[in-house]
């Protein structure tokens, strides 16, 4: 017999990845150059083991006939997608972190190998460093170290992240006494919030595959009425729930007189030692898990898998095997059950036909019927039916019964039991050993129902998953026999309950997996693909030309926003609010469904025309307005509809659905909170026109953008004007401004719209990620407009806006040294501005970046200062130098007293505090002189210049004229 030293997990993984990439004459090849006469179906076995020399050939023979040096890292790497043992999967998940997982590796190597050990020196949130070693008489091999490390690497994909990455260099291959790895990955906090979802899929997977791989157990314990067999089966099946070297099963016969061993990986002289230790109730010691074989009938032994000395198993795995073993109670309870009832044929058939049934059985209802048409052959009673707990409503329903006449199981469906005073229902439910029902003292609910019936007598045992009641099966007399049943009826029933509850508890599970992966998680609407799915087959049943189905693709407005200024939370409520509001537009056949994000869409069948589409459509865009309450806050919101229609036969649904999207981005481009249908799309985007999100992407590199400048004027205080310290006749103040800087301001050279103003453009570049694109480019071409010699003579500042993206780019620092670099320039002379209403969003970030702008040199600007978030707490906060009065209180200017107080009260505090202050917006003289007699020096607008595409000022060495004078 081979050693027990390599797991049917490794050469699976093997084989499965040659056959990926050269096909099965690869796989057949690796074999023959591996001198492996095994067939493939048992190397892809987990339970199977081979020695380390048969690892070390096929690795070898793997490498030479694929010709990839890199295939077993790879074979490693590709776990998870090559069909690891679904068991492992959850029980990495379950410790819920990498750095968690990291730490119990070394428990995970028994799963692969019984020759190597695993050390972890030192682990932290995203890196690990780890020693593993290949024991002595093992010649170590770099091919065994490559697919280590490939495992290792997959280990932060088990919970959504990138494969980690792993240095390496001390192999024990190369005369080290051990490998050392270290290992690193990315942490969730620097991963996209989509990203994370990436980790639910992986769950999900390895739940469906465990439980497919328990269904597979759970048929094939049930398919044989041999002992004999299926104690050898539930010993070959226990790799499904738990990866281990070794397996031990020990129980007792039925009549409780023999005790019956079987094994995996062990001796039989060991295994019946171990199997006595068990029994006698002793401790086999940490290398050994360890569960009961226990119903709700009996206790029948113990299953327990095994590691060598010194290893243990992972802490979730005896959660893992205790199902496992459920399932290998179950179907020992079945045996014996068969054990005591060979004198019936009859009933043994129906017993066998019970359990094969409940193991191909997908659904509720096939379940109840089989149980209700089986258990009069079983217990031998009148009347048998199968109720269900309905939760929500709080009652005891009837959904299958069997027995007496067709007229009493017609009443008998329609029974329901509701709690009482005088009627425990709870107790009946929650009671394992059952509950015997005489008519004569039972209570009112159940008398009334066994009178119905016509019965005397009858026998309910509580269908239990765990703790959690499903429902009760009830067997049922016409007259009182229950003081004199057969002893064996009883321990029948509860099994078939037993049995029932497993399978009923294994649909519900079932369901929910098939409902999860058709719905979407937030919403419960219908996903991408059920809403495909439900497309198509409403194309597929279209009758003729004046059928039609119709599907309204519906977007939400800038929700970007809401999650960019609220949070995704607040988004998250925002989508399940307009999803029940979405529902109420239904009609009764229609179906709406969530795609992705906030795109949600409309199954329009049987249609009478285009008008019926256009109709809901337009109830879909009166939904949005109402506000919604998110957060104890109104929050206003709407969305864009595009509509396509198909009528007659051989629709498409990829194509329906893609019609209506292109639609939907025409109402868009139209404006938002519109309909479009797809003829008006076709006509008004027509395919060879680009997108402008496209077509602003590479603007910078087709050299379409533009700067402009606007003056940003110091003024003299009053008094100080050399030349006319008064008023002029006309009233303006007769101040002759100084050029300080520029404020330089982005344009669009758009090559088919014309000269595009930053309001046509950077709020869709927020939308889609270019705002920072376009503020990188804006700061370089600024920092070269400083260089200019004039500017560099005249010691112009040059203020930049930007986004709150921006200012949180890792780009950004390493982008304005550059430039301060290479250009040779003062930083105090770039000025950066931050819109305060939009920045203090994310308050920390923003100051910790604004803390290192200053440590450049560079001063930093409050723009649209008083309009959003502004408090004396901000204020004080924030690392500032200068503060912009927002043009909404200068041109209130000088008439309304609360603007002028609030100007006064700004430019009084920036005094204190140390700050400059400089008035935006300034179009009227009388701004201006009210500005200057309130005591602000620093001021812009159009009365002082408008933007300009020179050069900032080129030759101009005098102070400006007296203002008012030729100013636009």
């Amino acid at each position: 017999m081979e050693a027990q030293e390599t797991s049917g997990v490794t050469t699976g993984l093997l084989l499965r990845h040659v056959r990926r990439h050269g096909g099965e004459d690869a796989v057949a090849e690796v074999l023959r150059r591996a001198e492996v006469t095994l067939p493939v179906e048992v190397l892809e076995d987990d339970s199977h083991w081979v020695g380390y020399d048969t690892r070390v050939r096929l690795f070898s023979a793997a490498v030479d006939v694929l010709g990839d040096p890199g295939t077993m890292r790879a074979v490693g790497a590709e776990a998870l997608c090559n069909g690891v043992n679904p068991g492992l999967v959850l029980l990495m998940r379950s410790l819920g972190s990498p750095r968690l997982a990291m730490q119990m590796l070394p428990r995970a190597v028994p799963k692969f190998t019984t020759t190597s050990t695993m050390e972890v020196l030192d682990v932290g949130p995203t890196h690990a460093e780890i020693r593993y070693r290949l024991d002595e008489g093992f010649p170590p091999s770099r091919l065994d170290c490559d697919y280590a490390q490939g495992l290792m690497s997959a280990v932060p994909e088990v919970f959504g992240l990138p494969a980690a990455t792993i240095v390496h260099e001390e192999c024990q291959a190369d005369g080290f006494p051990a490998c050392i790895y270290h290992v690193s990955w990315i942490g969730h906090h620097r991963l996209p919030w989509r990203r994370h979802g990436n980790a639910a899929e992986a769950e999900l997977l390895a739940l469906r595959e465990q439980l497919r791989e328990l269904q597979l157990a759970a048929a094939e314990l049930t398919g044989s009425d041999d002992l004999a067999v299926v104690l050898e089966r539930i010993v070959g099946r226990a790799a499904a729930a738990v990866l281990a070297p070794a397996y031990l099963l020990a129980v007792r016969s039925g009549d409780g007189t023999r005790t019956l061993v079987r094994s995996a990986g062990i001796g039989p002289g060991r295994a019946e030692e171990l199997a006595a230790t068990l029994l006698a109730g002793d401790d086999l010691g940490p290398n050994a898990v360890v569960v009961d074989v226990a119903s709700g009938r009996r206790h029948h032994g113990y299953l327990a898998a095994l590691y060598r000395d010194g290893h243990q198993g992972m802490v979730a795995e005896r959660s893992l095997l205790s199902a496992y073993a459920g399932y290998a109670a179950a179907t020992l309870d079945l045996l014996t059950a068969l054990e005591d009832s060979r004198r019936g044929e009859s009933r043994a058939r129906a017993l066998l036909d019970l359990a094969h049934r409940l193991a191909e059985a997908s659904g509720t209802e096939v379940i109840v019927d089989a149980v209700a048409s089986v258990l009069p052959r079983i217990v031998g009673c009148t009347t048998a039916a199968v109720m269900l707990w309905e939760p929500v409503a709080a009652e005891l329903r009837v959904v299958a019964a069997e027995g007496g006449p067709e007229a009493e199981r017609r009443a008998m469906l329609t029974a329901r039991l509701l709690p009482d005073d005088s009627f425990d229902l709870l107790g009946l439910l929650t009671r394992p050993e059952g509950a015997p029902l005489r008519l004569p003292d039972s209570p009112a609910p159940l008398r009334g129902l066994l009178e119905e019936l016509g019965l005397r007598s009858a026998f309910a045992v509580p269908l239990l998953a765990g703790d959690t009641p499903l429902g009760a099966v009830v067997a049922g007399w016409d007259d009182d026999r229950l003081d004199d049943l057969d002893p064996q009826v009883l321990p029948r029933l509860r099994g078939v309950a037993d049995q029932a509850a497993t399978a009923l508890w294994k649909a519900q599970l079932h369901s929910t997996v098939l409902h999860q992966s058709l719905h979407d998680a937030l919403t419960d609407l219908p996903n991408r693909v059920l809403f495909t799915d439900r497309l198509e087959q409403s194309l597929r049943v279209v009758t003729g030309e004046a059928d039609a189905v119709a599907v309204l693709f519906c977007d939400l407005d800038r929700f970007k926003n809401v999650n960019d200024v609220l949070g995704h939370t607040a988004g998250d409520e925002l989508l399940r609010q307009v999803a029940v509001r979405l529902r109420h537009c239904l009609r009764g056949a229609d179906t709406v469904g969530r795609l992705n994000g906030d795109e949600f869409a409309f199954l329009l069948p049987h249609l009478d025309g285009p008008e019926e589409a256009l109709t809901l459509a337009e109830r879909v865009i009166d939904c949005f307005q109402e506000p919604f309450r998110i957060e104890g806050r109104e929050l206003r919101v709407t969305s864009s509809v595009g509509v396509a229609v198909r009528t007659g036969p051989d629709g498409r649904a990829s194509r329906l659905l893609r019609a209506a999207e292109g639609a939907m981005n025409v109402a868009k481009q139209r404006g938002r909170n519109q309909i479009a249908t797809s003829e008006s799309s076709a006509r008004q985007s027509p395919s060879a026109a680009p997108s402008l999100e496209a077509e602003l992407a590479t603007a910078a590199e087709r050299g379409e953008l533009r700067l402009r400048y606007q003056p940003m004027v110091e003024l003299p205080a009053i008094g100080d004007d050399p030349r006319n310290p008064g008023e002029d006749p006309s009233g303006c103040p007769a101040a002759t401004g100084t050029l300080v800087g520029v404020e330089a301001l982005i344009r669009w050279q758009h090559p088919r719209l014309g000269l595009l103003p930053p309001s046509a453009f950077l709020a869709l570049a927020e939308e889609t990620g270019l705002a920072v694109e376009l503020d990188l480019w804006t700061l370089g071409t600024a920092c070269a407009t400083l260089a200019d010699p004039v500017a560099r003579d005249r010691r112009l500042i040059v203020a930049v806006n930007l986004a709150t993206a921006s200012l949180l780019d890792p780009r950004l620092l390493p982008t304005v040294r550059s430039m301060i670099v290479r250009h040779g320039l003062p930083p105090h002379r770039l000025h950066l501005e931050i819109v305060e209403s939009r920045s203090l969003i994310d308050l920390p970030g923003v100051i910790e970046r604004l803390v290192e702008l200053r440590r450049l040199g560079v001063r930093i600007s409050l723009d649209d200062f008083g309009t959003g978030y502004s408090t004396l707490v901000w204020l004080q906060r924030l690392p500032v130098d200068q503060i912009k009065i927002d043009r909404s209180f200068v041109t209130a200017l000088p008439d309304d007293t609360t603007s002028l107080a609030v100007v006064r009260g700004v430019l009084a505090l920036a005094r204190e505090l140390d700050l400059d202050v400089v008035a935006e917006g300034v179009e009227q003289p009388e701004q201006l002189r009210a500005l200057r007699e309130a005591g602000c020096r620093l001021v812009q607008g159009y009365l002082l210049g408008r933007p300009s595409s020179d050069r900032p000022l080129a030759g101009a060495q005098e102070p400006l004229a007296p203002v008012g004078e030729g100013a636009g």
